[in-house]
């Protein structure tokens, strides 16, 4: 005869599987997906049985069985549009929207032309506001729909000598927040992810800036109590719990995976 704590158990092995199935049968819309956290993030998905379209703006890879990839300026309302129209077509519905893609780049309030910070908002902020604007009528058809935004621990606690790309990274913060509050009534829920500093293309860029390794690394231990950067998976995690039902009962924040950079 079996004891209640060998049930127990049977049952809580069968609530660990339906958790690890959450996204099973998903489609997911992923932006920036060439390199850096949108590739991790579909590299972590392709185990999952949900269906995957990638998106970057130089996209050449061929469609596996459940990744379509796609060409997609963000910044272009033109593409956005045609891209979710496709979608629609294709699969009537959309369940997962994350806005990932971005740039960096320097520049204090002197040396920041206004060409470069209209770059840096429309690349970072307004192509969410594009993004989440022609989706939301594919959301609405989802079932328990979610929007994940990546921002920074820079639009949470500002950066010297980025004052673009820390304000294109604020707007996230309250655009999310804001957005959640809108989108409440139809059962869509809004969150954002600020990683501090990753192993991407954006921080290879910053240490050539600072063009000293030992200076780099001490700027980075200093800011960062886990004394190193992120891997490009430790903010995929953060993002896949999100978009997940794992995580059904938060929405309009934003969750700093940032080594503890923020309490800094």
């Amino acid at each position: 005869m079996q004891s209640n704590a060998i049930f127990e158990l049977e049952g809580l092995e069968e609530k660990i599987l339906v958790m690890e199935n959450q996204l099973k049968n998903k489609i997911i819309l992923i932006t920036g997906t060439n390199s850096g956290i949108g590739k991790s993030i579909v590299k972590l998905l392709e185990k999952e049985k949900c269906i995957i379209i990638a998106t970057s703006r130089k996209q050449n890879k061929k469609n596996k069985k459940n990744i379509f990839y796609y060409n997609l300026d963000v910044t272009n309302e033109s593409q956005w549009r045609e891209l979710i129209h496709n979608i629609k077509t294709t699969f009537g519905r959309l369940d997962v929207l994350v806005n990932n893609a971005g740039i960096r780049e320097s520049g204090d309030l002197q040396n920041t032309s206004l060409e470069l910070w209209k770059n840096i908002i429309n690349t970072n902020l307004t192509s969410i506001f594009l993004g989440c604007k022609y989706a939301l009528p594919l959301l609405k058809k989802g079932k328990n729909a979610s929007i994940v935004n990546l921002t920074s621990i820079s639009g949470i606690r500002g950066i010297k000598n980025m004052i673009a790309y820390s304000a294109s990274k604020g707007g996230i913060v309250t655009f999310t927040a804001s957005l959640a509050l809108d989108l409440a009534k139809y059962g869509i829920r809004v969150n954002a992810v600020a990683p501090g500093a990753v192993d991407t293309k954006m921080v290879w860029s910053l240490k050539k800036e600072i063009n000293s390794e030992k200076k780099f690394n001490d700027r980075i231990k200093e800011t960062h109590p886990i004394g190193r950067i992120a891997k490009t998976q430790e903010i995929a995690n953060a993002v896949i719990f999100l978009a997940s039902e794992k995580s059904s009962f938060i929405t309009g924040i934003t969750i700093p995976v940032d080594g503890g950079r923020s309490i800094r």
